[in-house]
């Protein structure tokens, strides 16, 4: 296999607890099953279902940080830290339903518990994937260019639109044309020391209307798309996507800067 060089890595974003605030990292470590440090641990609501942004997206505005070899998960809001203990798994591994797909993990109990119930005003328990990285939604990694991301213009304040509202793995500088990455789709790219296979447009839901520092929804995000772009026909009818999904062909490091190259 050959391959052509597209463009590098803009950005490398992830958060350890799905629907809590994205953090931008340097480097990350793809593995077949996900991230390393993304998505390892998820909110679930007394029916034992994914709790994440579209039902609520109180969570946003707080970052969560785990060390493995610790087993240390904290939760802070800005530079204040709200709770923080080891992570105690609880039973045996347990199927989650998340709207796409089942995952497997476990029962994590701990202060987060009554800390994201108080917040919620209902009750919410934390579990911790049982894969490295397994809370994703369709396919373990997601990517975006910095040109469609532009495409979108301006927020009505004038600033920027933020791309963690898209919850985005990998910002790609791929050149001037938006969408490209859309094209793609089934071809392997080449980005840092992995390679993955990409999966197609990602349908954007209510969770994208959410600024991620003050929760603002003035700005109606899945217009703006349409608008950009318009609407992709699919089975389910009519979808606005943005962004793409992608499956690991090779697991490896992935840092800022890095190369990405696209399979001839």
């Amino acid at each position: 296999m050959t391959f052509e060089t597209v463009g590098s890595v803009a950005a490398l974003q992830i958060a350890a607890t799905k629907g809590f605030a994205l953090r931008s990292v340097p480097t990350v470590q793809v593995t077949p099953t996900g991230i390393e440090g993304n998505r390892e641990f998820f909110l679930v609501d007394v029916d034992e279902r994914l709790y994440s942004v579209p039902k609520d997206p109180i969570f946003l505005g707080l970052w969560t940080a785990y060390d493995p070899g610790t087993r240390v998960l904290c939760i802070g809001r800005a530079e204040k830290v709200e709770c923080v203990a080891e992570v105690r798994d609880e039973g045996s591994v347990r199927q989650f339903e998340f709207d796409e797909r089942v995952v497997d993990g476990y029962w994590t109990p701990g202060p987060w518990d009554e800390f994201v119930s108080r917040l919620a005003g209902r009750r919410l328990r934390l579990a911790r994937c049982a894969t490295t990285g397994g809370g994703f939604d369709v396919y373990p990694v997601t990517l975006l260019s910095t040109a469609s991301l532009h495409a979108l213009g301006s927020e009505p304040d004038g600033r920027p639109v933020d791309p963690r509202r898209f919850r985005l793995n990998m910002t790609l500088d791929l050149g001037g044309r938006p969408f490209a990455e859309d094209g793609w789709s089934a071809r392997v790219l080449a980005v840092g020391a992995c390679e993955l296979r990409l999966r197609g447009g990602i349908p954007r839901c209510l969770a994208v209307e959410n600024r991620p520092d003050d929760g603002n929804r003035d700005f109606r995000v899945q217009r703006r798309i349409r608008e950009v772009r318009g609407a992709t026909p699919s089975e389910a009818g009519p979808s606005v996507l943005l962004g793409v999904y992608a499956e690991v062909v090779t697991p490896g490091t992935v840092s800022v800067g890095d190369c990405v190259q696209l399979a001839r």
